[in-house]
């Protein structure tokens, strides 16, 4: 589960160099309560492809209605964006920032185990970003909004790969973010939560590490 506060608090960033080898493959089955624009779709699968890439997990969307029985892959979950998953226009109840806390995102948990099932709660996010998404330029409004889901679907992902329901100290894996953390241009995983996702990261850091150490 993501909580949402209105803290300040910075993430790590994550070098986008070559990527490590050995890449495993995740298929999503995306279910959408509302349609999403082309270009927001683009942003939204790029974001969450490139935030998980860096873990060397390339990931795959897929319509829920196909079989998924004919898919190989390493993972599998379905996301659902409950709501209205668009910039909503600035009402006099989003004229001010609403009080908090926001549940934003959340994933199904039985017995313990984390099971590949999440929920990104839009309706939550559009009161959460309130007044501030509607500084950034009108041309770019939704494609930021589109990436922020993303951070929000990636954080979820981490639990359902890793298997985990610890958080980090900073970056996608932190226990809360803020609308900073959703709006800006760059919000990345950190290097330790990328070694949990896959191993073959921390390796490729360590390769990367040592080879600037010697001036390669």
């Amino acid at each position: 589960m993501l909580s949402l506060s209105v803290s300040v608090c910075h993430s790590e960033s994550i070098p986008a160099h070559a990527l490590p080898a050995h890449e495993k493959k995740l298929v999503i089955f995306l279910i959408s309560d509302s349609v999403i624009a082309p270009a927001a779709s683009l942003q939204m699968k790029r974001e969450l492809g490139d935030l998980l890439q860096a873990a060397a997990i390339h990931v795959e969307w897929q319509d829920p209605s196909v079989d998924r029985g004919s898919l190989e892959n390493d993972y599998a979950a379905v996301i659902h964006l409950r709501g209205f998953c668009r910039p909503t226009e600035p009402g006099g109840r989003l004229q001010h920032s609403a009080p908090g806390p926001f549940t934003l995102a959340s994933s199904a948990v039985a017995d313990g185990v984390i099971l590949p099932f999440g929920d990104i709660d839009c309706a939550a996010l559009n009161s959460f970003l309130g007044p501030a998404l509607w500084r950034v330029p009108e041309k770019e409004r939704e494609s930021v909004y589109a990436r922020a889901v993303a951070r929000l679907m990636a954080h979820e992902l981490y639990h359902v790969i890793a298997q985990t329901h610890s958080h980090t100290h900073s970056g996608v894996a932190k226990p809360s973010f803020t609308v900073t953390d959703l709006l800006s241009d760059r919000f990345e995983f950190t290097e330790s939560t990328l070694t949990e996702l896959h191993p073959a990261a921390g390796e490729y850091f360590e390769r990367n590490d040592s080879a600037e150490a010697s001036g390669r």
